[in-house]
This record gives C-alpha cells, structure tokens and sequence, in this order.
C-alpha cells in the first residue's frame, strides 16, 4: 500500500504544475464551478499523499508502542482527513468519471472514512481501544481503495473489459470488499479472549495460570455452600 501510495503521489504531481493541464484534467474539462473543482483535486491529492502513510504507520506497532507520538500522529491524520481530505473528495465526487453510479460509490466511501474517524476518535478520548482499532481499520480499508482500484481497472482493462463497465466495478468492488474485511477483523479480534486462549494451550500454562483457573472453579462452589 505504502508503494501504491507513493507511485499515485508521483503521478499526481504534474496537478500542481501551473503552466501545463495533466491529461486527466483535460479529460474533466469543462466542469461545473471549475474554479472549486480545481483546488479541490490539489487539496485531496495533497492530503492524501500525507494521511494515508499516516494511517498506515498508526497501525504498526512500532507507533503503537509509543503513545505520545502515536496520540499525536492520530491527531494530525485525523484533522487531515476530516477537514481536507474528505470534504475535497466529496466536490470531486459529482464530476466523477461513470456518472451517478460513481459519484455513489465515492460518497460511501467517504461517510464511512469521515464516520469512521469519528467513532475512532471519540473511542480513543474514553480509552477504548478495541473500538478505535475497529473504526481507524474501516478509515485505512477505505483509503486502500485508492490503491486496490487502481490495480483493478489495469486487471478489467487487460481482460478487455468495456472501459465504462470496468470503472464502476474497480470502484464498487474494492469499497464493498474492504468494508467487509475491516468489520470481519474487527468482529474476530473483538470476540478474541487472550485469557482463554492461554488455558487451552495448556503447554503455555504458567503456575498462576493454573492457579486463577483453580480458583475460578472452586469461587462458585464457595457462594453456593453459604
């Protein structure tokens, strides 16, 4: 991902040459309220060459392991996102390459990395982190689809399929496929018990292990006697 990211960057920069119009805007040419439409595609190439490598370096645990730079970190995508990088995707949405179908997927797409960011943040303020990790995993799902889609339109190209056809599913298909696996993850891990896991890999079982599991069994027998 971090390579799609960069080489998408790459191919981007020719957008803030103002001497020459890339191909791709010339293509777009003319649009409604171009003036917007233009500032728009700088502002949401620009903040997501940066919050996308932030979202994925959030999720290593070598940020996650260092919760001053990783609370940080966290506020700076998140404050890219919600205030650049979403809003910029939302003007260039309705000009979409596909018509309405697209301009459809985009805007899923983007209410679930602005909800998602959201419930993310409000989760990590009241510390519950299984919650965040659910809601920051729908945020990068969804910004892979910049990359994943990409890769899908060269594949459907190269099968031959029709070129308008092709769009919608390198667009449709990514952003439901990613959803799905980011609310799978979550609902595996949040349903994963560390605890339980140890006492059935009774080779791994420590003395205390034994113990608590000891104690567990007699607690009840215990209150029942009284």
């Amino acid at each position: 991902m971090l390579v799609g990211s960069a080489a998408i960057t790459a191919a981007s920069l020719a957008y803030f040459d103002a001497e020459t119009l890339p191909p791709f805007v010339i293509e777009k040419l003319p649009v409604r309220f171009e003036s917007l439409w233009m500032a728009s595609l700088k502002v949401h190439v620009a903040s997501a060459a940066l919050a996308f490598p932030l979202c994925i370096a959030l999720m290593t645990r070598t940020l996650q392991r260092r919760p001053a730079l990783h609370r940080w970190s966290g506020r700076l995508t998140a404050t890219c996102i919600l205030l650049l990088l979403v809003p910029s995707g939302v003007v260039l949405a309705f000009d979409a390459k596909g018509g309405s179908a697209v301009t459809a997927g985009f805007l899923l797409s983007a209410a679930i990395v602005a909800a998602g960011m959201v419930l993310g943040v409000r989760a990590a303020r009241r510390r519950d982190l299984v919650a965040h990790g659910r809601a920051m995993r729908h945020v990068v799902a969804q910004m892979s689809v910049a990359v994943s889609s990409r890769a899908l339109i060269l594949a459907l190209d190269a099968a031959g399929m029709d070129p308008e056809l092709s769009y919608v599913v390198a667009l449709w298909g990514p952003v439901l496929a990613s959803a799905a696996i980011a609310e799978s993850i979550g609902r595996r891990l949040g349903s994963f018990n560390p605890f339980s896991t140890v006492l059935r890999n009774r080779h791994d079982i420590t003395p205390l292990a034994h113990l608590v599991r000891v104690r567990a069994r007699v607690g009840p027998v215990a209150r029942l006697g009284r």
